[in-house]
């Protein structure tokens, strides 16, 4: 609290505004009950929730955030995306810095991917999904063990599939055929496909694609 107040006093906010205001952001991030605590005693996240509590203080229109949820545990992360989200829909400008992409991708309007110090990407979440839509990613396991020769027919019949933890995938550019082949193939070899899914190509995937793909540009210029 003591914090708030001082913080409130370089702004010269009236006494009774910075108690208000104190008492209202305290009982927004879950720390009304810590008001007279010291912050040396603090929990890390509940120190990352108190200067939110003294960036959001003087009620500023734009907020500039550097890993607002990095080491936190999962009630605190919720809590803090969720308020966030609701600043953004009071029309406030945030600007986040974030390594998380599922952050970026729940937060953020625009997203701007940098690789030393140079901008790679700079358009909405959808936007950047979508130039990598064409790439999906089909998951299966396949029921009992395989021969070695039903191994090598399968790894033969298509092209980009691999083997991990029991399951195989396929990146596919066209689901609906690759999944169409994959059901006559096992019919015709008599297999049984379980736990069948088709995974979207993520943010995280997108930024670890272009992140590579930069980086091996920026090689080729060096050599």
């Amino acid at each position: 609290r003591q914090n708030l107040k001082f913080s409130g006093g370089i702004y010269c906010f009236p006494k009774e505004k910075i108690e208000k205001r104190s008492k209202k952001l305290l009982e927004q991030f879950g720390l009304i009950d810590k008001m007279h605590s010291k912050t040396k005693a603090l929990s890390k996240g509940l120190k990352q929730r108190l200067n939110f509590c003294l960036a959001l203080l003087h009620e500023p229109s734009i907020l500039i955030l550097d890993e607002p949820t990095s080491g936190l545990d999962p009630i605190s992360v919720k809590l803090m995306r969720n308020r966030i989200l609701q600043l953004k829909k009071e029309g406030k400008t945030i600007l986040i810095t974030t390594h998380d992409m599922q952050e970026a991708e729940t937060i953020c309007d625009r997203i701007l991917i940098m690789n030393r110090g140079k901008i790679i990407a700079d358009e909405s979440p959808d936007n950047i999904r979508e130039r990598f839509k064409s790439t999906s990613t089909i998951l299966f396991k396949i029921d009992g063990i395989l021969s070695n020769d039903q191994k090598t027919s399968l790894m033969g019949t298509f092209d980009s599939i691999k083997e991990k933890n029991e399951y195989y995938s396929i990146s596919s550019y066209d689901v609906l055929k690759d999944i169409s082949k994959l059901y006559n193939y096992s019919k015709e070899n008599n297999l049984e496909i379980s736990d069948f899914k088709v995974k979207e190509t993520s943010l995280e995937e997108v930024f670890i694609h272009l992140i590579k793909e930069d980086s091996i540009s920026i090689r080729g210029l060096e050599k």
